[in-house]
């Protein structure tokens, strides 16, 4: 048990990296939108971003997850985006 948990901390550890990675990316995006003026909200791209990613997917069982996932990723994207759009309309 314990090697198993050691591996999900390393697992965890990566995600976290990777986490940091992608708001960063999306605060760029936000700053480039900014000068743009593109909005925020692109659902077309949302809905393939989980559709490209679910497509990866091999075990299939985790489907409905995985769309859980990027969903929630996105929402917090756009969290991201949205505190930075309002931090250059003040």
């Amino acid at each position: 048990m314990d090697n198993l948990r050691k591996q999900i901390d390393e697992i965890d550890t990566e995600l976290v990296k990777l986490f940091e990675r992608r708001m960063e990316q999306s605060l760029q995006i936000a700053e480039y939108k900014i000068r743009e003026n593109i909005p925020i909200l692109d659902e077309e791209r949302e809905k393939a971003v989980i559709e490209k990613n679910t497509m990866r997917l091999k075990n299939r069982e985790l489907n409905e997850e995985l769309r859980e996932f990027f969903s929630t990723i996105i929402r917090l994207s756009k969290k991201i985006q949205n505190r930075e759009f309002n931090k250059n309309n003040m």
